[in-house]
């Protein structure tokens, strides 16, 4: 089984495990889409993995074009945030949709799970809507800002500018996968973490604003997510300083 791999941590989470994929064959990895564009469709790979920040600013045109392009059978689209109009328009049956970032081993999973359902349950081609995983807390309850009833948003000391992310896609992919010297997977758990609310500390920033409460209820997300995502960091350093990782 061939597979493509596009997105901006893979190549290092590859580096680190390259022995999570140990049974498919990996033809190509890498960062650009011009150069998937390129080289993939000689490589001929049977299942396309795209991992995708934002899959709101993907056209959806993106993903069949490159499994036409490359003669991929199947796709496994990872995304941090989404709306669930957005998730409704790709095909079930071709196109796996998950919530990432993800590990080599989970999406080695996939990869085989993808292959097994077209063969065990052929989908009609018109079928519209897509297999996605589910996001925890989705159905939760709502945010409430403010005292009950007040319409008056909270106030939360952070810093007036966010400190910028501490760590790049490629050593979240690196943390992804590495190994503990005892049997404690944190790190590759607060990498996933980090990983989330850089993702939605960004998606906030570009949310549809409807009249000036929107406005303030997004800079007030924004802001949260900034000053968790660096104590998370702060976190995520101590443990890599303390489990003596080389990043």
């Amino acid at each position: 089984m061939k597979l493509a791999l596009l997105g901006e941590s893979y190549p290092a989470q590859l580096r680190e495990n390259p022995q999570a994929l140990r049974d498919v064959e990996v033809v190509w990895s890498g960062t650009s889409l011009g150069a998937f564009r390129e080289e993939v469709p000689a490589k001929r790979p049977d299942v396309l993995a795209l991992d995708f920040l934002e899959l709101n600013g993907v056209e959806t045109g993106v993903v069949p074009t490159l499994m036409e392009g490359s003669g991929a059978r199947h796709a496994i689209v990872t995304y941090r945030f989404a709306r669930r109009g957005v998730l409704q328009q790709y095909p079930a049956g071709k196109v796996r949709l998950l919530q990432g970032p993800i590990s080599l081993s989970l999406l080695r999973a996939h990869v085989h799970l993808a292959v097994l359902d077209a063969m065990l349950q052929p989908v009609p081609a018109k079928a519209a809507v897509a297999q996605a995983a589910p996001v925890a807390g989705a159905a939760g309850p709502a945010l409430q800002l403010g005292a009950a009833g007040s319409g008056t948003l909270a106030t939360v000391t952070v810093p007036a500018t966010p400190r910028a992310p501490l760590y790049s896609p490629e050593k979240l992919g690196k943390l992804l996968e590495v190994s503990s010297a005892v049997q404690c997977e944190c790190p590759n758990h607060l990498s996933q973490l980090v990983s989330s609310l850089q993702a939605f500390e960004e998606y906030s920033k570009h949310c549809e604003n409807r009249n000036e409460e929107d406005r303030q209820v997004h800079a007030l997300l924004y802001k949260y997510t900034a000053a968790a995502r660096a104590v998370m960091e702060e976190a995520l350093t101590a443990l890599v300083k303390h489990e003596n990782i080389q990043l």
